[in-house]
């Protein structure tokens, strides 16, 4: 078995019996029953297995306008919105839908749209729209969604250079998917102008550099309809937050963890997502985002965090920080350039039972890093897969998001990531015997999930 530093089995690329080496990124070697095995790529095969999955009646997508909208940050303005103060009237005039729009995917052959929802309240055909848009939702099939939004001007109490808004949980009514209405918005008391008291009694009060804002979505691993009672956020330097939404329409601050200042302060994003797989376990884990590329910002972790009281969520443990192969050309992910950092666990959405002692996470710059969780008080890197690196050194921003996601078929053990050479199908022995051919879902991840539906 060949070992990183750090003990962890080396995750293998090429087909099963091939030999050869992603000097761009980590190593691919032949065959053995302990590593993992890319299955196939769009990068280097052009095809994937042809299974076929039943998609939602309905989904929702997201839409922030043209980039300038969603983001306020040049090759020119490292600092955003404080170098280049006219990015935010850009911002302000940038065209298009900010908003949802509701497709009917019954035939997804012939996907139909049923509605567009603009989360300003405003005629969703107007050319220019306020607020932010969305960025990162929620939505199951169910009768809400949970919008990443700020859905006016109001919402400017943004320390972070990249961005002039700072979004808030909005809550949007779609059991009549033709007609999506606003039913809950939630936002951190001093997002908003006109709040400068609040505002002023943040710590992270005129930082600069701070993510006050939501950056994942309100995640609800139980409809509320069905009798779900808490959501749970990633709200970026604020910590990761747990709502009591029994009253849906009035959602309700019950808890909060927020780790110490220096691991939040900075352009890094502390708590981009929250991964509720494994609520059964008492426990959920929480990451950020790298944004600044070369280790240029404080190296922020992801936490496993004691879920079992709502109201007092507490840390267990922290994910071990990837390293590099032996043989890698670079001593650490920080000499490789580009962006290390966790970006995205397993889609919460997917089929089949998340396994409960195992997962990965697309982590940029270090590929694929998958972990063995049995112990949460001692999680343990068991398996990595680095795949080429896109980009080019003199081009700015075309090399930062190596691995971006990943989505793991929890029945047929089969993870998928998605990275900027293409997209690769693993097999992981800690995983199990990968099924390659096209299979019925029987169980979904959540439960009520895409009910009805074969």
């Amino acid at each position: 078995m060949s070992q990183t530093s750090s003990g962890a089995a080396r995750i293998r690329a090429g087909r099963r019996s091939a030999i050869g080496r992603n000097w761009c990124g980590g190593t691919c070697s032949g065959t053995g029953s302990t590593c993992l095995r890319r299955l196939t790529s769009s990068y280097c095969s052009h095809r994937s297995p042809r299974a076929r999955r039943s998609i939602p009646r309905t989904s929702a997508t997201t839409h922030c306008g043209p980039p300038s909208s969603c983001t306020s940050t040049t090759a020119t303005a490292a600092n955003g919105k404080y170098d280049d103060p006219s990015l935010i009237e850009k911002t302000k005039q940038g065209p298009g839908l900010r908003g949802i729009r509701v497709w009917d995917a019954t035939d997804p052959t012939n996907i139909i749209l049923l509605s567009e929802f603009s989360t300003d309240g405003g005629d969703p055909k107007r050319k220019v729209q306020a607020g932010s848009g969305t960025h990162r939702n929620y939505y199951d099939g169910g009768d809400y969604a949970y919008l990443d939004t700020a859905p006016d001007d109001s919402f400017t109490h943004m320390e972070s250079p990249i961005r002039w808004h700072g979004n808030g949980i909005m809550v949007v009514d779609v059991s009549d998917p033709s007609s999506p209405k606003q039913v809950a918005m939630w936002w951190v008391p001093g997002q908003r102008t006109g709040e400068e008291a609040q505002y002023k009694a943040w710590r992270e009060y005129g930082d600069k550099v701070s993510f006050t804002s939501l950056h994942g979505p309100m995640y609800v691993p139980k409809k509320v309809e069905d009798g779900g009672k808490l959501g749970y956020s990633a709200y970026g330097s604020f910590g990761m937050l747990i709502h009591d939404l029994s009253d849906i329409r009035n959602p309700k601050l019950v808890g909060r963890f927020t780790p110490d200042y220096k691991y939040t302060r900075g352009t890094v994003i502390a708590f981009h997502t929250i991964d509720v797989a494994r609520l059964d376990r008492g426990f959920v884990i929480t990451n950020p985002e790298t944004l600044s590329p070369d280790c240029n910002e404080t190296y922020v972790p992801s936490w496993i965090v004691d879920v079992r009281d709502p109201a007092a969520p507490k840390a267990i443990a922290r994910l071990p920080v990837p390293t590099p192969p032996r043989e890698a050309p670079y001593k650490t992910f920080c000499d490789k350039r580009g962006r290390f950092g966790p970006h995205n666990p397993p889609h919460i959405k997917a089929p089949g039972k998340p396994d409960p002692n195992f997962t990965c996470y697309a982590h940029f710059n270090a590929g694929v890093q998958c972990y063995d969780i049995r112990d949460p008080k001692n999680p343990r890197i068991v398996a990595y897969f680095i795949p080429p690196q896109g980009g080019e050194l003199d081009k700015w921003n075309s090399y930062n998001r190596t691995a971006d996601s990943v989505f793991i078929e929890w029945d047929r053990k089969i993870i998928w990531i998605g990275t900027d050479t293409g997209l690769y199908a693993l097999e992981a022995p800690a995983l199990g015997k990968p099924i390659t051919v096209p299979m019925p879902v029987k169980e979904w991840s959540l439960p009520g999930l895409n009910a009805g539906h074969p």
